[in-house]
């Protein structure tokens, strides 16, 4: 503190506050503002435009068709498919986005006439709900290695979630396979999750809009952007 007569001028130390220093509350991470939701819609309508014209949906098929090795590839890239869900949870630091941005993928696809249908809903949120969890669990701590395991568990879930929507581990020719599958999933999974902080992290510099505090730790009234 300086004086000049009777003026004073403060000189304030602005601290940022870390998610370890702070009370996490959950429902912030299930709350989503307008900007959230528009990111979350934008982010589903770009990958499902990708998907779309990629013909994800019967290129799956042609790999599956192939057998334990059709399914070891699949296992690697499913998690490439997540990697602008998990930037956008980057950017505004809610864990919902997720569910938010797989589910309007997931819709329309299915529109646009998936061969898989409806079915797309359950393999899009299914895997969303696990990533989630790594997010409540952990508390946002861990930076690039907490996008890492988030997306390697939902990578793995995602796998999981196909093997039900297609009837079983018979179609890796059997159990040891299938978890040779799940194994590669998680590994590509973590790489493509550190992919998703660097992208969000790029974004971020480079002027999209984004939150520096998860609102789960500053009862929503971080600044968002």
């Amino acid at each position: 503190m300086l004086c000049a007569s009777h003026d004073r001028i403060l000189t304030v130390k602005i601290i940022k506050i870390s998610p370890a220093q702070s009370t996490y509350q959950i429902r912030e991470d299930f709350k989503l503002n307008t900007m959230d939701i528009v990111t979350a819609v934008l982010l589903g309508v770009i990958q499902a435009a990708v998907e779309i014209v990629g013909l994800l949906g019967f290129l799956e098929r042609t790999v599956w068709a192939t057998g334990p090795l059709g399914f070891a590839i699949y296992a690697f890239y499913n998690g490439m498919t997540w990697i602008l869900f998990y930037a956008g949870v980057y950017l505004r630091k809610r864990a919902m986005l997720v569910i938010l941005a797989v589910g309007v993928t997931a819709l329309v696809r299915w529109f646009a006439g998936d061969p898989d249908g409806p079915i797309l809903m359950f393999y899009g949120l299914f895997p969303a709900a696990f990533g989630i969890a790594i997010f409540v669990v952990l508390r946002w701590r861990g930076e690039k290695f907490l996008f890492g395991l988030a997306l390697a568990v939902t990578s793995v879930a995602n796998q999981l979630a196909m093997f039900i929507g297609q009837g079983g581990f018979q179609l890796a020719n059997g159990t040891r396979w299938a978890l040779v599958s799940m194994a590669i999933a998680a590994l590509g999974g973590f790489i493509w999750g550190v992919a998703a902080w660097y992208l969000g992290r790029g974004l971020e510099n480079a002027g999209v809009p984004s939150v520096e505090i998860p609102p789960a730790f500053d009862d929503g009234q971080s600044g968002h952007a």
